[in-house]
């Protein structure tokens, strides 16, 4: 099974309007059921769409845990957790946010070239038990689109939101 990993750049001032878009609605009448969920179209309208990985989008899960735990480069965590929280529970999929100061900390370490495919292969095969090269070098094309993606954020003002489902 396979995900897409999307990437939106969007102004930290549209959160919560994000957010209250971000819950889908279920009117029900006495013979009928409409739903509304306005979230795409939401994104659609106060976001950029950056390049998205159309493959496996689930290797964002190894990656950002392996960026963490091996290379002391924590993405995972920020101001905006509660409202990527949020959106994981409103929309059933994953989501993260990343902020101007996160990459300004770490850009320059998104190298891919620092990265050696072994190293990437061991810890997918110890994390999530898949070690074959082609998991790892699909991780290194996910450093090398998190690293592109993160570089248009332009000031303090504006996220990188990645959703992956």
């Amino acid at each position: 099974m396979s995900a897409v990993a999307s990437f939106y750049i969007l102004d930290a001032s549209k959160l919560d309007d994000l957010k209250l878009n971000a819950e889908i609605i279920i009117k029900k009448g006495l013979f009928s059921r409409k739903v509304i969920d306005n979230y795409w179209n939401y994104l659609s309208s106060n976001s950029i769409k950056l390049k998205s990985l159309e493959d496996s989008g689930y290797i964002f899960a190894n990656l950002l845990v392996y960026l963490q735990e091996e290379k002391d480069i924590d993405l995972l965590t920020n101001e905006y957790d509660k409202i990527a929280k949020e959106l994981v529970d409103k929309r059933g999929n994953s989501h993260f946010l990343f902020s101007h100061k996160q990459k300004d900390n770490f850009l320059t370490k998104l190298e891919p070239n620092l990265y050696p495919l072994a190293e990437i292969q061991k810890f997918n095969q110890e994390f999530s038990g898949e070690g074959n090269k082609k998991t790892a070098e699909l991780t290194l094309h996910g450093i090398e689109l998190l690293r592109d993606n993160l570089s248009k954020i332009q000031n303090e003002n504006q996220v990188l939101l990645l959703i992956v489902g």
